[in-house]
This record gives structure tokens, C-alpha cells and sequence, in this order.
């Protein structure tokens, strides 16, 4: 399909639905992105993953419902969220967007509390590149172009954000969903995923359901989003951040055992 044709909308998840990745080998790893030139084959086990970002609505939904609950929260995400009752607050995690926007401005550890409540995980490095893009390397979901209709920023230099300029999670032209079905995997919004950021995560070698738990003073983005250009939004690329950063350019999904 032509990425000039005008946008046809793709709605794919009703509520609770996830897509099943089943157990298989990929090649982690390119040559797209700085850090990620070295490769290794990983084996993963069979798990699911929402085929959309977390959405304004149903993070709002978490805050009423389990915010304040303490069996969501790992002990540095309590520590954290004592510290700020209230995260970023309502007005920021929307930015003046509708409830079927992502949500943004969240911290891994709300990401990580909220798909516990949801009775999930953040998804491994691993697990979101497997779903992003399929098994055979491809630079972005469709394959290795960089056409029109991405929710990135194609117009040069980057720059302040003005505004959050976001797509709908559940909306997105059939010909850019993942080959197993996900939207929005490249641009959007960056998403957290479970691992420790490291230069040399890959020097491990082949390796079975890989997780960095090393200690380091960040975890790992993916997928790049609305304010960056099409090179950091690739399959391969990673992304250094803070666990408590708030960035209006962030967000998640969750993925789920089995």
C-alpha cells in the first residue's frame, strides 16, 4: 500500500484483548543504532503484549482504582510515589488530549505499578523488539522505508516541545502496524520498557529471555515518538532515561506472561 493514500484507521483492541507472540529466536540488535551494532540471538519464551500504548483513560482509571494500593508498587516505586503524591498530575499525563490518546509524562515506575494493577509487566528490550518489528531485522514495523503517516517529526532539527501531538492508541493505517498486528511502534510516544539501560547489554552473547537487572542510573526507552526523527524511531535504537523522569514524550504498554 502506497503511504501516500489518505489515512484509513485501523481499530484492533477491545478491552483486555492482547496479542499472543509465540516462542521463537530472533536476531536482536542492528546496525541501524549506535549502541545496538552488536547482535545476538535471543531465544523467548511464548508471552502477550497490548497491541496498543496505555491510554489517557485507562492510566486514569489506575489512579482511581490502585494508585494508593501498595501491592502495585515495587519498593523504589513507593519510595517514589511518597515522594510525589500525585506524579505528574492529571493535567499533565492528558496535555490537553482526549481519553484515547496515550498517556504521557509517567515514570517507569508508574508504568511498571500500573501493568502489575493490570496484572502484567513492562515488556523486556527483547520482548518489544521481537513485537515491533518480527524476526527478520526490519528497521521499522512495515520494513526498512521511512513514508508519510508516522506520528514522528519529519521536519528537521528537533526542538522544544510546543504541544503533545500524539495519534489515538487504537488508530493508525493498516500498512504501519507490526507484522503481529501492534500499533504504534515507531513515533508516538517512547515506551518504557523492564531493563537497565547498558551500552554493552548485547556483550552477553546468545542468551534465553534476557532482562538487564545490572544496576545502572537508567532504564530503557524504545520506539522513539511525535518529537523525534524517523532515525531514532527504529526497531534497534535505544533510548537512555531516568526511572523518575517525567518527559511529555513518554510512555508504555504492557506485556503479560504465557
Amino acid at each position: 500500500m502506497s503511504p501516500l493514500l489518505p489515512l484509513v484507521l485501523l481499530l484492533v483492541a477491545q478491552a483486555g484483548e492482547r496479542v499472543s507472540v509465540p516462542a521463537g529466536s530472533f536476531t536482536q540488535g542492528g546496525s541501524t543504532s549506535a549502541d545496538a551494532r552488536w547482535q545476538r540471538q535471543v531465544d523467548l519464551s511464548a508471552y502477550g503484549l497490548d497491541p496498543t500504548e496505555v491510554s489517557v483513560g485507562a492510566f486514569a482509571r489506575f489512579v482511581a482504582a490502585g494508585w494508593d494500593d501498595e501491592r502495585w508498587w515495587s519498593a523504589a516505586g513507593r519510595a517514589w510515589r511518597d515522594g510525589h503524591p500525585q506524579g505528574a498530575g492529571a493535567t499533565l499525563r492528558r496535555s490537553g488530549r482526549g481519553d484515547a490518546h496515550p498517556v504521557v509524562a509517567v515514570t517507569w515506575y508508574e508504568a511498571q505499578a500500573y501493568c502489575a494493577w493490570a496484572g502484567g509487566r513492562l515488556p523486556t528490550e527483547a520482548e518489544w523488539e521481537r513485537a515491533a518489528c518480527g524476526p527478520d531485522g526490519a528497521r521499522f514495523p512495515w520494513g526498512d522505508d521511512e513514508p508519510e503517516g508516522p506520528a514522528w517529526f519529519t521536519g528537521g532539527k528537533l526542538s522544544a516541545v510546543q504541544s503533545v501531538q500524539t495519534q489515538p492508541v487504537d488508530q493508525q493505517a493498516p500498512h504501519l502496524a507490526s507484522p503481529l498486528g501492534l500499533l504504534h511502534t515507531a513515533g508516538n510516544v517512547w515506551e518504557w520498557t523492564a531493563d537497565s539501560y547498558r551500552a554493552d547489554a548485547y556483550d552477553s552473547g546468545d542468551v534465553r529471555d534476557p532482562l538487564e537487572t545490572r544496576e545502572t542510573p537508567w532504564k530503557v526507552l524504545r520506539g522513539g515518538s511525535y518529537m523525534n526523527l524517523p532515525s531514532y524511531c527504529g526497531c534497534q535504537h535505544r533510548e537512555p532515561a531516568r526511572p523518575e523522569q517525567v518527559r511529555l514524550t513518554a510512555g508504555f504498554r504492557c506485556a503479560y506472561d504465557g
